[in-house]
């Protein structure tokens, strides 16, 4: 009997061994997730979760989109108190580095008036837009001027350096001198994608067009040529 009672209360002693694991197993499984849960960032459920597979594909590409918003506000307003100063004060240091910041946008503005297909996305490169753009007007005389200008640009909003009132006087000559060269991009009509330097872009399908036009003409000259050589000697 005692023997029994020891197997009965070893049996017990295992089962309640079992159930303790499997309930510290499922809370702390439960305490896992919910740290998850709590540490990530994003939704409990994918984004577009049950919806159907058109709408998924429409919502993932909206939500890609969201890093590429951005937006150069105007970082200097002309009707400030703090800019309206009596003759002989000095303006802040800044001044001139928010004015030539704002600038930029009047030669932006201007190109897009001439042409409204030459439009910068605000993270697209100045340089290479202006490079691009103002090419033909410019007949690339005006690289080096476009590189001044971008320079000095990139000082004014970069450089810790001092940029006063020299600096913003040489960078506003620039600026004019790039504003004529803009008002002439409509007398030269459509926009014509250019490289940096100049020299138009070559396109890439009318070039392989091209390239199988030529190969079925020399195939053609060569089957023919074929042709003609076993004529001859059928002749012969």
């Amino acid at each position: 009997m005692a023997e029994e009672l020891s197997g009965v209360t070893v049996v017990i002693i295992i089962a309640l061994g079992i159930l303790t694991f499997i309930l510290l197993f499922i809370f702390a499984k439960r305490q896992i997730m919910r740290f998850a849960l709590r540490s990530r960032r994003g939704p409990h459920l994918p984004i577009g979760h049950g919806a159907k597979k058109n709408l998924k594909k429409e919502i993932h590409r909206r939500v890609d989109l969201v890093p590429k918003i951005v937006y150069e506000p105007t970082v200097l307003n002309d009707n400030d108190s703090r800019y309206i100063l009596p003759p002989g004060s000095q303006v802040a240091p800044f001044y001139y580095r928010l004015k030539a910041c704002d600038d930029v946008k009047l030669l932006e503005k201007e190109i897009t008036k001439q042409d409204p297909s030459l439009h910068r996305h605000p993270t697209d490169n100045l340089r290479a837009y202006l490079l691009n753009s103002l090419a033909t007007p410019l007949n690339g005389v005006g690289h080096r001027l476009v590189q001044q200008f971008c320079d000095l640009y990139e000082h004014a909003r970069h450089d810790p350096t001092e940029f006063g009132d020299e600096e913003y006087q040489m960078y506003s000559r620039i600026l004019l001198k790039l504003l004529d060269a803009a008002r002439l991009l409509k007398s030269y009509g459509p926009s014509r994608k250019l490289s940096p330097r100049g020299t138009p872009v070559r396109n890439k399908t009318q070039e392989k067009s091209r390239e199988l036009f030529e190969n079925k003409v020399r195939e053609k000259r060569e089957d023919s040529e074929i042709n003609n050589k076993d004529n001859n000697e059928t002749s012969v």
